[in-house]
């Protein structure tokens, strides 16, 4: 009756331990094989997302008269707010403001002028124009985006080596997690499946010596038939 009790007890523990092992290699094939359905969605899951403000837009007009400029600021503000402004009139001179005053130059010529607005986020645009000056001519225009202001990319390795990184220890996580459901598997098949019975023969000394002896007894050979 005790051995009895102890095959069921083993019997049970086994299909236990290979319902676990077949649960988890169930689980890592279904994942598996939604990665692998969809692999984009998994691997943009990965990526970070890039929380992408919109910045200012720098403009102004300006007028001549004489030696004399003034500029006016047209610029457009984006998801925050211009904190501020910097002009530069081309000739060394460069004045923060919104608003500044009228600027004097002391030679005819034509002059680079830009402007630099910075927001609260930090994000900067420039623009700029040729202001003419020509004595005793009145000229004026409107400026134009800096087209090299937005060249300056940051390149971030942090943020490449990281999803990559997550990727191989994701499908590294499901190779481990495979062998070790297939190794559970295995040993709990190993508990359940049927075992070869041993059967235990006792033979007593009188029964050995005459197995030896009938094995050891001479051998008679017999005449060859009548022709």
């Amino acid at each position: 009756m005790a051995f009895l009790k102890r095959d069921h007890v083993e019997l049970l523990l086994g299909l236990g331990v290979l319902a676990l092992g077949l649960g988890l290699l169930v689980f890592t094939f279904s994942h598996a094989l939604a990665i692998a359905a969809a692999p984009g969605d998994f691997f943009r899951s990965q990526f970070p997302q890039n929380q992408s403000h919109t910045g200012p837009t720098a403009s102004f007009r300006w007028d001549s008269t004489d030696f004399n400029a003034t500029v006016q600021d047209t610029s457009r503000q984006g998801d925050a707010a211009i904190s501020t402004l910097q002009w530069d009139f081309g000739d060394g001179i460069r004045v923060p403001g919104s608003t500044p005053g009228p600027h004097r130059y002391t030679n005819a010529s034509v002059y680079q002028v830009s402007l630099i607005v910075t927001d609260t986020n930090g994000k900067e645009s420039r623009a700029v124009a040729q202001v003419q000056i020509v004595p005793t001519q009145t000229r004026s225009g409107e400026s134009v985006g800096d087209p090299t202001a937005n060249l300056n990319l940051s390149f971030d390795l942090s943020g490449i080596l990281q999803p990559v990184a997550i990727t191989f220890l994701t499908f590294g996580m499901y190779v481990v997690l495979t062998m070790v459901g297939g190794a559970i598997s295995r040993a709990g098949w190993n508990m359940i499946k049927p075992k070869p019975e041993t059967i235990r023969v006792r033979l007593k000394p009188r029964d050995l010596t005459r197995a030896i002896e009938e094995d050891s007894a001479p051998m008679v050979r017999l005449p060859p038939p009548p022709a």
